[in-house]
């Protein structure tokens, strides 16, 4: 009985729009405009509201939205149905859609260690800093909504859309709303959605567009002025804030930034004959993740208006049929005529199109588009790369825009760990500075153990894949000597390569390569009970071999690929310098300083098995081996720390850093690792290794016998704003010669590069 008089009281109250109809145009069917809100996350309730429109009978002749409205209702004038994009919704990984990330393995292997890997990310233009207009550029979302909109992308007038669509942005230099019907979907979906400092805006002619819920989040009088007759608005934004509510400074700055469109949203929300507005109270803007919640918040809010939605079908549909909305066909497959670029001045059209990775005149697919879109992401040139179709005449173009990163970055970050205690990063990239096709880096590292890295890569030919590269480096460390499990002796080593050679890259996860180098190490003792000289200095001159390997998915806490990295080193001559050697033992072929040609080979590789979505097995081999030298100083490897601290360091569980020199090991780790969150990790790892420990400044360096030593530790790490953290207990099982079975703590804090 309550249904049947629902359904009396909405036909009468419709009578007015329908009678006016009838009068009119005759036996004309009332228009339905649908409004569909801002609200971020929140937004997605808009889909459980599609949902109960459709069995309710209710086909819309026209939509406006904003912001996550302008996205739902795009996508629904196109033709996806509402369980279409539920599904879609769904199955989207949100940290990676809200980001400009792409997983590590795409990203060429030069630019690996410096790929979403700093606190600050900078231009520098004319020598000043350059703030980004946002954190986020939109790289992910940008294709997404590309891809999702392919079939409309000869579409320029949005009235022409299966269902006739409009949204809004805001212009940011005038704060006036700016409706946008016109040109090409995905940026005014991508402008429409810009939360200011969030997204970057988006340039429209002379407009800087960002959210459009920033000045008018309800766009009702639109959808009127469309033709719409009957409008059901369906409202999921902000809404005025209680005084008490108010009492942070994340709430004062939301009701400040977004007081007009909340405003608005009052004026406009009588303009509805229907009104549908979610219990959203629970969920915050960000909550992409509890998406299947919100869709079902927003389904529960229109099914409360099932019997108003129903009769209003019956009653319309009685007078004329629905609209038939044609879906716009899928393009499973397109043809590509002709490559064009936009928006490069750095970089030529030739050197994207071959980094892009598609020739003109053959058949792709999205899927393809897709991967070239992240080839050349990849290549960390760029701030964002998108591509759009366009029909010129009988030729299908495929036009190439790119947003370049300036000629000049600024990376920086900060760092603590227990090894070289709290130090600042510093980054500074130069390309096409010294030259053309070059890259030149400056890296260093403000700690006591610092770091101060000059690198140089010119690249070869048109591809990019080959290139000469010279590096210099200036690194102290601290070298500990333990005896009986008591540290007793100290040095600190001064160690400046300089390496000149050739490499070639394999793909996007390899490189190979070959050169030469000097080295100029120095050891300095700083504490110990028996010092036998003050200062001494080696140099030698070697060739190299390299192979290396890096198919992680991402750097920070990886989940699956491996990292590999071979080295193989001839030393074929060698000077020192010893300064006040308190010991009668002569400094000849025989002595502890003696050189003879030797050779040295260094592998460690760490795979990470992914066994389901929240866990890893983590295996890691490693090797080093000096071939044949006759003295304890003129290469070694350092064991100890879960991290490798330097270029000599291997890592090992339950070892203090660099707690054992050794000039031959072998071992292997096992672990597993567990993700309680997306950014929280607890693993546990057991290693265990041969070597040989020569007694250290002393004759008796030959012929050491092998000892061998087992670990373990546990770990948690954390993704945090500033980078990752990670805290490591970690203990010796079983231990040969001198080391203490006593538990080991390792701090990691910030980023590393």
């Amino acid at each position: 009985m309550k249904c049947y008089i629902t359904t009396l009281l909405v036909i009468f109250g419709l009578f007015p729009q329908l009678q006016y109809a009838q009068d009119t145009i005759p036996h004309r069917r009332p228009k339905v405009g649908l409004v569909l809100s801002g609200g971020a996350a929140k937004g997605i309730a808009h889909i459980g509201v599609l949902k109960v429109l459709e069995e309710a009978g209710i086909v819309p002749d026209y939509i406006t939205g904003t912001s996550m409205g302008s996205i739902i209702g795009g996508l629904y004038a196109i033709g996806y149905s509402a369980q279409d994009m539920e599904n879609l919704i769904l199955a989207q990984d949100w940290d990676k859609v809200l980001s400009d990330r792409i997983p590590l393995n795409e990203v060429i292997f030069e630019e690996k260690p410096f790929f979403e890997n700093a606190l600050l990310d900078l231009s520098l233009e004319k020598w000043k800093i350059k703030i980004p207009s946002g954190l986020i550029y939109g790289q992910q979302i940008n294709n997404l909504l590309t891809k999702l909109t392919l079939s409309a992308h000869n579409i320029q007038h949005f009235h022409e859309l299966p269902v006739p669509f409009e949204c809004v942005g805001s212009d940011i230099i005038q704060g006036l709303s700016v409706p946008l019907r016109q040109g090409y979907l995905p940026d005014a979906m991508r402008a429409s959605m810009a939360i200011p400092t969030v997204f970057t805006p988006i340039v429209r002619d002379s407009l800087l567009l960002v959210d459009g819920g920033l000045v008018h989040n309800f766009p009702v009088s639109e959808v009127k002025a469309m033709g719409a007759d009957i409008i059901i608005g369906v409202y999921t934004g902000a809404r005025r804030a209680d005084v008490e509510k108010l009492n942070s400074l994340t709430g004062i700055v939301t009701q400040a930034v977004f007081l007009l469109g909340i405003q608005d949203a009052e004026r406009e929300v009588h303009l509805c004959d229907i009104y549908i507005e979610p219990d959203l109270d629970f969920y915050a803007a960000q909550d992409f993740k509890k998406a299947d919640s919100i869709i079902a918040r927003g389904e529960r809010a229109a099914r409360a208006k099932f019997a108003e939605l129903k009769a209003l079908a019956d009653s319309i549909n009685q007078i004329g049929p629905p609209p038939c909305i044609s879906a716009l066909p899928k393009m499973d497959s397109l043809w590509i005529d002709r490559i064009e670029v936009e928006g490069n001045s750095e970089f030529t059209g030739v050197e994207i199109s071959n980094e892009f990775g598609l020739k003109p005149g053959k058949m792709t697919t999205p899927e393809h588009l897709a991967n070239c879109v992240n080839n050349l992401y990849g290549t960390n040139y760029f701030r964002t790369v998108d591509y759009r179709l366009k029909k010129v005449g009988d030729i299908n173009a495929l036009v190439i825009k790119v947003q370049e990163k300036s000629p000049v970055m600024l990376k920086a970050a900060i760092h603590y760990d227990s090894y070289s205690e709290a130090g600042f990063l510093l980054n500074m990239t130069l390309r096409n500075w010294l030259m053309p096709s070059s890259r030149f880096m400056v890296t260093g590292k403000v700690a006591g153990n610092y770091r101060l890295n000059f690198s140089l890569l010119k690249y070869l030919g048109k591809i990019k894949k080959t290139a000469l590269f010279a590096n210099l480096q200036f690194n102290r460390d601290k070298i500990p000597i333990f005896r009986n499990g008591i540290r007793n002796e100290e040095f600190s080593l001064f160690d400046t390569p300089l390496d000149i050679g050739i490499q070639k890259r394999l793909g996007k996860n390899a490189l190979i390569g070959m050169g030469f180098q000097r080295e100029q190490v120095r050891f300095r003792p700083v504490t110990g009970t028996d010092i036998v000289f003050d200062r001494l200095s080696y140099r030698n001159y070697n060739v190299f071999g390299f192979y290396q390997l890096n198919t992680l998915d991402r750097n920070i806490l990886p989940t699956e690929g491996t990292t590999l990295s071979i080295e193989f080193k001839y030393l074929r001559n060698n000077r020192f310098e010893v300064e006040n050697l308190d010991s009668p033992m002569p400094i000849s072929e025989d002595s502890i300083f003696a050189f003879d040609p030797y050779s040295k080979l260094m592998l460690y590789s760490k795979s990470y098995i992914k066994l389901h979505q929240h866990a890893s097995l983590t295996l890691t081999p490693f090797l080093g081996i000096t071939f044949n030298p006759n003295n304890t100083f003129g290469d070694f490897f350092l064991l100890g720390a879960p991290d490798a601290l330097n270029r000599r360091a291997l890592p090992f569980h339950g070892l203090n850093p660099n707690e054992i020199v050794t000039q031959s090991i072998l071992g292997a780790g096992v672990g597993y690792q567990h993700f309680l969150k997306s950014n929280l990790m607890l693993s546990f790892d057991v290693n265990a290794a041969f070597y040989t420990q020569p007694n250290v400044l002393r004759d008796d360096f030959g012929n050491a016998d092998y000892q061998s030593i087992v670990g373990g530790g546990v770990s948690i790490g954390y993704n945090s704003f500033i980078g990752p953290v990670k805290l490591s207990f970690a203990i010796p099982f079983y231990a040969e010669g001198d080391i203490r079975d006593k538990l080991r703590t390792y701090i990691i804090l910030g980023h590393r590069f």
